[in-house]
């Protein structure tokens, strides 16, 4: 995931998006995905022995990592065929890989004690879709873990864009707040357990540096770029 300030990119849906996208993705440091591993993977170890299940998995970024600490099952769910076979490469056969919408999954009622969300929800037209989706899959007293770009990140200039082939494409995404999603999961029996709002840090900005944009890290060091989200089901 990247943004950009230009205006010159040709807008694409997620799913043709990605489908350009998936063989190019897992190639260039992100400062945003090294953020938001940085914050969120320390908390991952407790979920050892428990049925896991990464929605928006895309390549098997998170997958790859909970496979790690011994999960009881493991599943990516991912609408994009393309970034589910970017996935396969990377994922052990115990993982089991489903193609469809996060709004709507084939997996059973109450089969998870984990759900992850990673940059996932711009993408998605009806947040309280994804709510009730995510509180069908979980088992009382489960959790879910979301992460996404911060909302005001369109007001940075920013969009979602990546190069394939020398051309720009932004990817077309869904605005919201967090006060929103608060309420649709407030609204289908989560709890919430902390929102954190994080902006990059000193690890961070050696990607920056590498790539020869220390100006641009400058120009948003201090404001937040991402948000997580723990909600617990009552």
């Amino acid at each position: 995931m990247s943004v950009a300030r230009s205006h010159s990119a040709v807008v694409l849906d997620a799913e043709e998006a990605y489908a350009r996208w998936a063989p190019f993705y897992d190639q260039t440091p992100n400062p945003l995905t090294a953020l938001e591993e940085r914050l969120i993977a320390p908390m991952l170890g407790e979920f050892a022995g428990s049925d896991i299940v990464d929605l928006g998995c895309g390549t098997g970024r998170w997958l790859e990592r909970l496979q790690r600490i011994g999960p009881r099952s493991l599943v990516g769910v991912d609408a994009s065929p393309a970034m589910l076979a970017e996935a396969g490469r990377k994922c052990l056969l115990s993982t089991s890989l489903i193609e469809a919408a996060c709004t709507s999954t084939p997996l059973p009622t109450w089969s998870a004690d984990c759900v992850l969300a990673s940059f996932l929800l711009s993408y998605v037209r009806d947040i309280g879709r994804f709510a009730a989706e995510a509180a069908r899959i979980l088992r009382r007293h489960g959790t879910v873990i979301i992460s996404d770009l911060h909302p005001d990140t369109p007001s940075y200039g920013w969009r979602r864009t990546f190069r394939t082939g020398g051309d720009l494409f932004e990817i077309a995404t869904f605005s919201y707040k967090t006060a929103t999603l608060v309420s649709a999961m407030t609204a289908e029996g989560f709890e919430l357990e902390q929102l954190s709002e994080s902006s990059f840090g000193e690890e961070e900005a050696e990607i920056f540096r590498l790539n020869g944009m220390t100006a641009q890290f400058r120009q948003v060091m201090f404001l937040p770029v991402i948000y997580w989200a723990r909600f617990s089901k009552r």
